[in-house]
């Protein structure tokens, strides 16, 4: 069939290069599309005759979800110092689309967006999309791409055109979202707001009851109420400050797909007061969402809090809602609430979907209550860590925003939110006046709006400064003015419609795991949550339970059981840093769908494993994390952690966070709990962290100072879309203040700040295909054994580490690790072994002991001594730093034994073909899987 084309198709040149995929060159090769990301199994051709009227189309084709099938231009444009709008149209049809789909994703000019998404099986449509590229962005970067999705995507007829006027673009998602972009090319000042409005009629004049919302000083949002099979009209309308029209955009029209894509997979159930305060007048508010493919109907259950931890035995039934729907909702008068605080929604078979307590609209809703405040203000009267932590605030706030090393919007949001605290704590209204001020100095400097965003991220950025503001707006509401409070609610409505559209792939994409979900996501659902119900906000019931739904899905796939995430320390801290206040507000409003979510993952005895004693708090390395860094939400943690852990927990904060805590550290320091010494706490925190599902390995000797050994192994047996490391056989190692074996972080250009092996001078070429054969702990100390595959991710017919890490004292060492790797292949390569330790260690090598040779690295007082043993064949050298053992062949053997300590004296070792002994103790390198360590 033939797909019209609308009558602005024409109204301006077209700017894509053979975006009618007409031309082809001899190797199958397109030309004007050099950007090329396919990869494995994807594919990316020109068919003849596949296009809507017979001509050549691009087929885009990927048969495995983890592979991909993508080509892209970039579009020039030209800088005029201000945004300008351009219209995006293509022709697409989906062939078996599975999941997903597919997409043309427009990036890299300040708002990224995507077009056109589609999946399952269509005939052809045109997508359209207008877009808006910032100040200074030098193009309009296209992607056509298949990514996590099998089947067939078509295209034809692409088109960027400069959008003159007044225009509004309409963008369908499968889901049944219509994302909406504005521009306003005849006004010569910024419209104070918008107004969206819907028709059926493409002539319609907007008026009261064409509105569907009202947006102050923005240029996009969300229309989440469309109906499915629905030919929809929109115009936007601009007004001054005082309501007066300044002008309408044309026309654009699009229908919704006659079903939409559900891709829901989390159960929400929440409960919120109606009326004020409790007793006579108090009803509640349920609203419901299950996951997607849900048979209902559904029971509702109500009684004692009880109810909603799922026991309800003393439940009664409310109601039995709904035939066909995944969604619900019902308001309960007082007198059929009861007095009731908990509830439960119940299947068909008696499972338990959704729990909820009943929350409160009341400020503040999030992190602070009256017990808390009590005992923070208690605990402020005297020395510790909350007094220094609070101190600390205070010096910050009173600094003002220099005190902000933080990007504009993110630092005055940053200043707003320490001053809303204190404000809670003090009840002095100037905290509050600070407040307001920087969350309207927020709003009117956020990058978004002026078009000072770095290319790609803008969502980040403007996540980064939602949730400080969502706090800030909720710990200030009390002491604000009406007119104040809509102020803020007006930065806040901006925000949202911003973060309702923006995307990237890394969070939008089916899997959740890059720490992008973390924080778009999480700071959404945190704004949405402080706000939901006030002024122009409703109770964001569609909403809400989407967020928690993705924020969820991120919590169980980004973290293992032990708290593992690939991108490291530093993102693992960022994207919780700013998400979880969204997880911690849930529970707070009484939505259950989150709690054993957010308590699963281990955190605290991650960190208690990772991050050193030291004073420039080294610590272990994997992902992209940096050597050195402050302790990842630290005060966060506190409100999941295990009650048998967290005064451990508590003893590390103190030594490695103190009065650095901030906000949370103040909200959720756990008063009344005295610090344990973690050498004295439970066995889960003093034995090996073990995780074999993702191949990593964690190691301490113990929990006291500066010369605490920590040893960390990993093996990348798992692999997901975000920040990821050559981490095959990673080998971290610090102690005696110290970092011994240090990975690159983002420095991956820099070989020699690797610790681990390289074949033919590269680090391994995959991620995600390792194998845990073996892993235990060792009895009555924090060492243990460890056996790896990493063949899959070196891409060798075999490559096998097993290592030993005995960190008991051992003839004269603090700790010992011994280590096997065996390569082979049935071509040659060469292999290097590579320790890295941090800079001004000096290394020395190449003595004999005992038929081994060694090696040194000192630095002050502290040593590490290794031997290499079977040393015939192996070229010993330093390279930038890096301390290297080479071989070359169709196999490689490595059996190498390090010690550490410090001190003038250096243990020696004795050697008997495969077997190193230190001490009384012996490694037979050969069997370290047998390696049995006495129990110090």
């Amino acid at each position: 069939m033939s797909v019209p084309t609308p009558a602005y198709a024409e109204a301006a040149a077209n700017l894509v290069v053979n975006g009618d995929f007409e031309q082809v060159s001899a190797d199958g090769s397109i030309p004007g599309w050099p950007q090329n990301e396919t990869r494995a199994g994807g594919r990316a051709q020109v068919l003849d005759g596949a296009g809507p009227d017979g001509s050549r189309a691009l087929a885009l084709d990927l048969g495995n979800a983890d592979d991909k099938a993508a080509i892209g231009q970039d579009v020039p444009i030209p800088d005029t110092g201000s945004f300008r709008a351009y219209r995006i149209t293509f022709d697409e049809r989906a062939v078996g689309l599975s999941g997903y789909g597919g997409d043309l994703w427009a990036r890299n000019f300040g708002h990224d967006a995507l077009v056109g998404r589609v999946t399952g099986d269509t005939p052809w449509r045109r997508a359209s999309a207008v877009v808006l590229a910032r100040p200074g962005a030098p193009t309009v970067s296209l992607l056509l791409a298949l990514e996590r999705t099998t089947g067939r995507l078509l295209v034809d007829n692409v088109r960027v055109e400069r959008a003159e006027g007044d225009v509004v673009g309409a963008n369908g998602q499968p889901t049944g979202a219509v994302q909406l972009t504005w521009n306003f090319g005849t006004l010569a000042q910024p419209p104070a707001s918008y107004e969206v409005h819907r028709s059926s009629d493409r002539n319609f004049t907007p008026g009261p009851k064409t509105l569907i919302r009202a947006v102050p000083a923005a240029w996009t949002a969300e229309d989440g109420s469309a109906r499915p099979g629905t030919r929809y009209t929109y115009k936007v309308v601009a007004l001054a400050a005082d309501g007066t029209r300044l002008a309408t955009t044309g026309a654009e029209t699009v229908t919704t797909p006659s079903r939409f894509l559900d891709e829901q997979q989390t159960n929400v159930l929440s409960a919120t007061g109606t009326g004020s305060g409790t007793g006579a007048g108090q009803g509640a508010r349920l609203a419901w969402r299950l996951k997607a493919g849900s048979r209902t109907p559904v029971t509702l259950y109500a009684g004692g809090p009880e109810v909603a931890e799922g026991r309800l035995g003393e439940a009664r039934k409310v109601r039995t809602c709904g035939a066909d729907d995944t969604t619900g909702a019902l308001t309960l008068t007082a007198e059929d609430l009861r007095g009731a605080t908990g509830f439960a929604l119940v299947g068909r078979h008696g499972e338990v979907l959704a729990t909820a307590t009943l929350g409160s609209l009341a400020h503040p809703r999030t992190g602070v209550t009256e017990a808390r405040l009590t005992a923070i203000r208690a605990a402020i009267r005297q020395s510790g860590t909350p007094r220094s932590t609070y101190d600390s605030l205070v010096s910050r706030v009173a600094r003002g925003l220099p005190a902000y090393n933080y990007r504009p919007g993110e630092a005055q949001a940053s200043l707003a939110h320490d001053a809303a605290l204190l404000y809670q704590v003090t009840r002095d209204p100037a905290y509050a006046a600070v407040a307001y001020e920087a969350v309207v100095e927020s709003g009117r400097t956020m990058p978004f709006v002026n078009g000072t965003a770095h290319a790609g991220a803008a969502p980040l950025e403007t996540a980064n400064a939602a949730t400080p503001l969502a706090t800030a707006y909720d710990w200030a509401y009390q002491a604000w003015t009406e007119e104040q409070r809509a102020e803020a609610q007006q930065v806040l409505q901006r925000v949202a419609a911003y973060l309702e559209v923006s995307y990237h792939p890394n969070f939008a994409l089916p899997t959740k795991q890059s720490n992008w979900t973390a924080v778009v996501r999480g700071a959404e659902l945190t704004l949405r949550l402080a706000v939901r119900g006030d002024g122009p906000f409703d109770l964001q019931e569609e909403r809400i339970p989407q967020l928690i739904d993705e924020v969820g899905r991120h919590l169980d796939t980004a973290y293992s059981e032990t708290g593992w995430d690939q991108e490291g320390l530093d993102y693992f801290g960022y994207g919780l840093g700013v998400g979880a206040p969204g997880v911690t507000g849930s529970l707070d409003a009484g939505i259950g769908a989150l709690k054993e979510k957010w308590e699963r993952p281990r955190f605290a005895n991650l960190l208690l494993h990772s991050v050193s004693a030291q004073a420039d708090k080294a610590r272990l390395q994997w992902g992209v994390a940096s050597t050195t860094g402050a302790v990842p939400i630290p005060g966060l943690i506190f409100t999941q952690v295990p009650a048998g852990q967290r005064a451990a927990w508590l003893w590390q904060y103190e030594r490695t966070v103190g009065g650095g805590g901030g906000t949370y550290g103040l909200l959720h320091y756990p008063y009344g709990i005295a610090p344990q010494d973690p050498d004295e706490a439970p066995a889960s925190v003093r034995a090996a962290l073990l995780d074999d599902h993702v191949g990593s390995y964690l190691f301490r000797s113990r929990y006291q100072d500066k010369d605490d050994v920590l040893v960390g192994v990993q093996n990348r047996n798992e692999n997901h879309i975000g920040w990821g490391g050559s981490d095959t056989f990673a080998l971290s190692l610090v102690g005696q203040d110290v970092i011994w074996a240090q990975q690159p972080a983002k420095n991956t250009s820099k070989p020699e700040l690797f610790s681990k092996p390289f074949v033919d001078g590269r680090p391994e070429p995959l991620a995600g295909r390792g194998r845990t054969l073996a892993s235990r702990a060792y009895a009555g100390q924090g060492g243990g054994f460890v056996s790896l595959d990493g063949s899959g991710n070196y891409l060798l017919g075999t490559a096998r580490r097993d290592i030993a890490v005995d960190l008991r004292p051992v003839g004269g060492a603090d700790s010992v690790v011994a280590v096997h790797d065996t390569f082979a292949d049935t071509a040659a390569h060469t292999y290097a072994w590579q320790l890295s330790p941090e800079a001004g260690t000096a290394i020395t090598f190449g003595a004999t002991e005992s038929g081994a040779t060694t090696f040194l690295f000192r630095k002050g007082d502290s040593w590490l001594k290794g031997w290499v043993l079977n040393p015939e064949g192996a070229d010993l050298s330093v390279e930038k730093g890096a301390f290297r053992v080479v071989r070359s062949g169709t196999e490689a053997d490595f059996r190498i034994v390090v010690a550490v300590g410090n001190g003038a004296t250096v243990p020696t070792a004795v050697v008997e073909g495969s077997t190193l002994s230190l001490g009384g103790t012996a490694y037979d390198l050969s069997d370290l899987k047998g390696h049995l360590p006495a129990t110090s």
